[in-house]
């Protein structure tokens, strides 16, 4: 991935709001909600976007949801850290209920995100020093392409805005803007969260959470 040149994209907060807390791991903005992964042995909740009130808890498929992704028809891309897969669901009286799943084999999956035909999955794979993937596959978990992350410290969760990927950086305290045709990073954000995991955009101002952390809904500047 390549680093050299991109620009600083001034970000401010235009509002904090209390979750609970949990583990939280990947954000979707979905039906007007914000929905939250809640990484080992949590589930994943509907959060009310203006309150962060619990709407609903829904039981995802393996124990450790790193992230989430939705497809048109009610379809569900879901990463599990734990289990190193990746699944395809869809809801029923609040479960998540599996269609398919792939493997990544020795590598732990953490982000996810859905463009409107393909599919993008960061991986660490750890070892003699972590290694770092972003990796694009079809909806049937054909994989398309590979690519090693060695610009952005620890890519933990993504999002798709309509154009161009985001990846937070978990430590960096960086949120990073990808162009998936060169894949170079063309612009960054200071995050104002220590421990940054969720990202999701919901069409005009982008949400994002930590371990740990709150909610904040931020607004960006060209």
């Amino acid at each position: 991935m390549k680093a050299k040149g991109y620009k600083r994209i001034p970000a401010k907060i235009v509002k904090k709001i209390r979750i609970q807390r949990s583990y939280h791991e990947g954000l979707i903005f979905h039906e007007g909600n914000i929905w939250v992964a809640n990484g080992k042995n949590g589930k994943v909740w509907v959060l009310d976007p203006e309150t962060g009130s619990i709407l609903k808890s829904i039981e995802p498929p393996g124990t450790f949801t790193e992230a989430i992704a939705w497809r048109e028809g009610g379809v569900f891309f879901v990463t599990d850290w734990d289990e190193r897969k990746i699944y395809k669901v869809r809801i029923e009286d609040d479960k998540m209920n599996l269609e398919a799943e792939y493997s990544f084999g020795d590598a732990h999956p953490t982000g996810v995100a859905w463009d409107g035909s393909s599919i993008f999955v960061i991986t660490w794979t750890r070892g003699m020093g972590t290694k770092f993937h972003i990796i694009r596959m079809s909806d049937k978990f054909e994989v398309i392409a590979r690519l090693i992350i060695a610009t952005i410290q620890e890519p933990d969760q993504l999002a798709w805005d309509g154009k161009n990927l985001w990846i937070t950086s978990w430590h960096g305290r960086r949120v990073y803007k990808i162009d998936v045709a060169s894949w170079k990073i063309i612009g960054s954000f200071k995050s104002p969260i220590r421990d940054t995991t969720g990202i999701t955009w919901d069409g005009k101002y982008f949400w994002l959470t930590g371990t740990g952390e709150d909610l904040y809904q931020m607004e960006l500047g060209e």
